[in-house]
């Protein structure tokens, strides 16, 4: 995994993103995707609640 993610980094850079902005932004999409993560969990608990009250 870290070749692909030296890549992005280097990308990035690249592109002209100071290296510190490169791993505050990559910080905040792991955050979003933990949140996101955690969201759809629930989704799936509710869903699966909602399944099992339904009346055959």
């Amino acid at each position: 995994m870290e070749p692909g993610f030296q890549a992005i980094v280097d990308c990035m850079v690249d592109a002209g993103w100071a290296r510190g902005e490169v791993m505050r932004s990559l910080r905040r999409l792991i955050a979003a995707d933990n949140m996101t993560q955690k969201e759809n969990a629930k989704v799936e608990i509710e869903l699966a609640i909602t399944r099992a009250s339904r009346p055959l």
